[in-house]
Order: C-alpha cells, then sequence, then structure tokens
C-alpha cells in the first residue's frame, strides 16, 4: 500500500461518507479474534476507524495504521483513544514484537503479500495473534443480491464497462501462513446491521468500484439506487431494513521461533 498511485488510497476521495456508512464488525468476530489477555492490538488499514472504535473498548492500547491522510484525520479526530500512525502493511512504524494482535478489515486485497506477511511477523510477539476480516452484504439472501446487481450494473454503465461483468468479484488468496504462521483456522458468522435508505445508498456508495467513478457519476448512480430502494423496497424517510451481513474471519499465530 505505498504511493499514491495505490488504488486502496482513493478511498479517501469520500472519507467522510466513508466514516458514516461503513458497517462495523460484530462483536462475535472479536471475541473469537483478539487472544486472551491481549494488551496492545494494531489495527492494520485502519481507514476511518471503523474497527478501531470497537477495539478500543477492549485492549488497552489500540494502534490505528493507516497510508492516507485523510482517512487518518477522521480517525485521529474521532477515535482520540488510539494511537494513529501512518503506514502501510509493508511499511510500520512500529518496533519488533510490539503487539500482541494485528488484524485488517477489509484490506487484505490491497496488500502486498510478500512484503507483508514479514512485516506483520515481525510486529508481532512470539504467539500473537494475525487475524483477516471479511465482512460484506450476504448476497446469498434474494433481495441484498438483486440490490447488490443492480447497484454494480449502474455503476458498470457510468464508467463504460460492460454491464455482463459488473457482478463479477475478483478473487483474492488467503494469506499463506509458511513458516512465520502457524496452520490457518476460520469462522464465518451472520449479523444485520439496521440502516435508513440513506444508509443503505450510503453503503453501497462506499464500494471500490463506486469510489472509481467521477463525482458527477457517483451523484447520478446514488440518484439510481436511492429509486430502487423506494421503488423496490420500499424504503424511504425514517424507515429502516435489516441489512443481512456475512462475516469471514481469519486467524494464524505467529510462530515464536520464526525469524522475518
Amino acid at each position: 500500500m505505498d504511493g499514491s498511485a495505490t488504488p486502496g488510497l482513493s478511498f479517501g476521495e469520500i472519507a467522510e461518507r466513508y466514516d458514516r456508512c461503513r458497517p462495523g464488525v460484530p462483536s462475535a468476530a472479536l471475541d473469537w479474534l483478539l487472544p486472551d489477555g491481549c494488551e496492545t492490538v494494531i489495527d492494520l488499514a485502519a481507514g476511518t476507524g471503523a474497527l478501531t472504535r470497537s477495539l478500543v473498548d477492549r485492549v488497552p492500547q489500540v494502534v490505528a495504521v493507516e497510508p492516507d491522510p485523510r482517512m487518518l484525520d477522521i480517525l485521529a479526530r474521532n477515535c482520540p483513544q488510539a494511537r494513529a500512525l501512518p503506514g502501510s502493511a509493508e511499511q510500520m512504524p512500529l518496533p519488533d514484537r510490539s503487539s500482541d494482535a494485528l488484524l485488517t478489515s477489509m484490506a487484505w486485497h490491497w496488500m502486498d503479500p510478500r512484503r507483508a506477511l514479514p512485516e506483520i511477523a515481525r510486529i508481532l510477539r512470539g504467539g500473537g495473534t494475525f487475524g483477516v476480516i471479511w465482512n460484506h452484504r450476504d448476497v446469498n439472501v434474494g433481495w441484498v443480491a438483486a440490490l447488490d446487481n443492480f447497484s454494480r450494473t449502474l455503476r458498470a454503465r457510468a464508467s463504460g464497462r460492460d454491464a455482463a461483468d459488473a457482478t463479477s468479484r475478483r478473487h483474492v488468496p488467503d494469506p499463506a501462513p509458511g513458516l512465520l504462521f502457524g496452520p490457518m483456522n476460520e469462522v464465518r458468522l451472520s449479523w444485520t446491521a439496521r440502516l435508513s435508505a440513506e444508509e443503505l445508498v450510503g453503503v453501497l456508495g462506499t464500494d471500490s468500484s463506486a469510489i472509481a467513478l467521477s463525482a458527477e457519476a457517483r451523484r447520478l448512480v446514488d440518484d439510481g439506487v436511492t429509486g430502487y430502494v423506494r421503488d423496490v423496497l420500499g424504503l424511504s424517510g425514517d424507515r429502516t431494513i435489516e441489512l443481512p451481513m456475512e462475516c469471514r474471519c481469519l486467524s494464524m499465530t505467529r510462530n515464536p521461533g520464526a525469524v522475518p
């Protein structure tokens, strides 16, 4: 995640919206990921702090590392309990063996595994936990899949891409333990986020394919999704809906004797 040309840094273009609309992580995920007696945890690629805000209620020392200064400014302002630092998965401004756990939510796909895994191992104490969180809308639910397909198609048309490819998702390989980490463990959780129409449109507008659009194209897509939410889902004004979510958590333990 180094350099201004990194695609992940485009999220800073809508940092305020990202902070306002992105759903947090279910508490059960942190129950499973955080090791017993965790004193220090790093939130890597922390964005505007959706995960960070949950961690400060659980762990005495929380360090949020984020490469985009626009995102980091919002995080520092809204979550002063955490230590906010500029940095990336490939280069963190932290000493060796300084953390009991390192978590990253919805960001592993922006990282270079060949450089990130040794750096993560350097930061973790022996026996420390490396956790990856994927927190998506549950497209196994019919109305969620239909809404997802509709919004992706609008974005594809707005960007000039083939709408037939709008629903394709890039496969992201899981982290490979190698010699530095023990075997991968996994848990899948289902939960719901209660959202208004405005919040639901906002969540869809934080997808990476929406952020890649121009400001005018994003506005037009928002208008189209707003109409769909109103006319198809019957959602407007103060009415809310429970958005089904699925959270996939991966966890590996740092091998004490392995040298990065």
